[in-house]
């Protein structure tokens, strides 16, 4: 579980605000004309030429789409890329949610800042050629639009930033743009019931702008405290995104069942040797018998440190009853780890690992990376970014209540 979990919706929910606000809302009608080469009486009639005109409007919106699409994916991954190495600093965090907060609060009207509104499209009367120009046309477009939309933007590249990887950043940037791109095409298909929407909702664009900031206002804030991952918690029931991008088995229900079920070909986790911080070497086969949480993390990484509290109540919790935490970096030093247990207690095992010890158990890039471990050292369950502690206990639990084969 991650903290996808929340910042999906909220990304969904950016698009469409997005799509609804004054700099983009009137402009589409013009834009479906423009892309299909279809006029909007055209649009607007019935019959055969109607049914022509909107096999057009969905081949060239969707090409156009993408290529919107495209650059906004683009700045999301960059932006998860970036923030999982500068991000875990807390003065970065703090400026980036402040920035956030001031982009909510110029939609909100307190704030007038004119490069924010600025529309550098250029809108040309010539009809792009075929699918390829329009998707090129999209991308041309995304990036005039993005001073536009530039403070509800902002936010979801916030949220990429802080989101523990570019593949999160990729899936908020696409929701965003799903969010925007289907009421999009929509308006292609059904625009005159488009205008009727129009001429009544136009009077309240200027309240979908107020919306917005104050939602800017509470990622901003959420990002500067580093309370995204504890918002997961909010809405644990939906599924982990990014682990379904791997093809993982995501959802808390699904991995209960996975857990409690009597399946027999779990992967064996591999005997991987780990060194502690005093120096000792020890491997993995040496903890059967009990419940492993083995947890890949990085000093630099924020989800990683917003996931410890967590796992030190677990550890308080259920290590009576067989469950040992240990978390282990192969990109830190002895030192390293030791400053920052200064800053942030870890009441469990932590080790160091060669970097190979990653691929040995087919993690991809991005980190945190939460595997658990059965009693006979079999994989159970994998989960890809931060986690919360209901997410985890509904796999744990039912472990800890197996008996080892050897009892």
């Amino acid at each position: 579980m991650n903290d996808s979990n929340i910042t999906i919706p909220i990304a969904f929910l950016a698009g469409l605000l997005s799509f609804l606000s004054p700099c983009v809302l009137p402009l589409v009608p013009g834009y479906v004309s423009l892309i299909s080469g279809v006029s909007i009486d055209r649009l607007k009639g019935e019959g055969g030429t109607r049914a022509s005109a909107l096999r057009a409007v969905i081949a060239n919106s969707l090409a156009f789409n993408a290529g919107l699409s495209i650059i906004f994916v683009g700045f999301g991954a960059t932006a998860g890329f970036l923030g999982t190495y500068f991000f875990n600093n807390v003065w970065v965090r703090m400026i980036g949610g402040l920035v956030i907060v001031l982009f909510g609060l110029q939609l909100i009207g307190i704030l007038k800042v004119g490069a924010l509104y600025k529309d550098t499209r250029f809108f040309s009367q010539q009809k792009p050629r075929g699918m390829l120009g329009s998707l090129t046309l999209g991308m041309a477009f995304a990036a005039g639009w993005t001073p536009c939309i530039g403070p509800i933007l902002g936010g979801i590249i916030g949220l990429a930033a802080t989101s523990g990887g570019w593949r999160s950043g990729v899936i908020l940037s696409a929701f965003y743009a799903a969010g925007l791109a289907v009421p999009f095409l929509l308006t292609g298909l059904s625009i005159n019931q488009f205008l009727g929407f129009y001429a009544k909702f136009r009077k309240h664009l200027h309240k979908v702008e107020v919306v917005s900031g104050c939602i800017l206002i509470l990622i901003g804030l959420a990002v500067a405290f580093n309370y995204t991952s504890r918002m997961s918690s909010v809405l644990a029931w939906l599924p982990n995104a990014e682990a379904l991008l791997k093809g993982r088995t995501p959802s808390v229900a699904t991995a209960t069942q996975n857990a409690a079920s009597k399946q027999t070909n779990y992967e064996m986790a591999p005997d991987v040797e780990l060194q502690t911080l005093d120096g000792r070497t020890v491997r993995l086969s040496e903890m059967r018998g009990q419940i492993v949480l083995l947890n890949f993390w990085a000093t630099w990484c924020g989800p990683c440190r917003a996931e410890i509290p967590e796992f030190n109540a677990m550890q308080r919790e259920h290590g009576a009853q067989g469950l040992k935490i240990v978390g282990v970096s192969s990109s830190d030093t002895p030192d390293d780890v030791k400053k920052f247990q200064n800053e942030i207690k870890q009441e469990y095992t932590i080790t160091l690992a060669s970097t190979d010890v990653p691929t040995k158990f087919g993690n991809g890039p991005g980190l945190p990376i939460t595997i658990v471990i059965d009693r006979e050292g079999r994989i159970r369950q994998r989960i890809v970014g931060g986690t919360v502690r209901d997410a985890l206990e509904a796999v744990i639990k039912p472990l800890l209540e197996e008996p080892s084969n050897s009892d």
